[in-house]
């Protein structure tokens, strides 16, 4: 059996520009908020100062300063999630071939990336096709051989042609269920 060269599906260039132009505006509107925050917290606590001296009840600043620490918070993890994301548009890629699919996320360590679904299945292995949030999800309905590991769940965001890739894994896969 002869292999030929395998498809390879990437995300375009206006797909990565967006991923960029999104992850560039949530950077500058975070780092844009915690400037207002840590410029108010002198004067949050000063008030805070004031109202104790007075014997006034301070728990409207408290839940102020608490917000305030939310809201980094809360910042901070969606900076984290948008890095993520330009990571993973930036660089997946999706491999087609005569013997199976693979999608490989080149920027992320090989234990994340596994973890965000880089992997490899084989055309018989491959049982269900699916989307869970932004993910295009691959799952493999194989059992493993003795003691061996369960195939891997293949994820992937965005990718040129998206409409060939999926017609290609449905015209390849003998065993995919299809659920209504």
């Amino acid at each position: 059996m002869s292999v030929g060269s395998p498809l390879v599906f990437r995300p375009s260039l206006a797909q990565r520009a967006m991923a960029m132009v999104l992850f560039a505006g949530s950077w500058l509107v975070g780092v844009h908020a915690l400037h207002q925050i840590l410029e108010r917290l002198p004067i949050l606590r000063a008030s805070l100062k004031v109202a104790e001296a007075a014997s006034e009840p301070t728990w409207s600043f408290w839940i102020a300063i608490t917000a305030a620490i939310g809201a980094v918070i809360a910042g901070s993890l969606l900076l984290v999630a948008t890095l993520l994301g330009v990571l993973l548009v930036e660089g997946s890629q999706v491999l087609v071939d005569e013997l199976g699919i693979s999608v490989e996320h080149n920027v992320l360590p090989a234990p994340l990336a596994r973890r965000f679904g880089a992997g490899r299945l084989p055309w018989k292995h491959v049982s269900r096709l699916t989307r869970s949030g932004p993910f295009f999800v691959l799952r493999g309905g194989a059992e493993p051989a003795h003691g061996g590991q369960p195939d891997p769940v293949l994820k992937f965001l965005l990718v040129d042609e998206l409409e060939r890739l999926i017609h290609t894994i449905l015209e390849r896969s003998p065993n995919l269920k299809h659920e209504d």
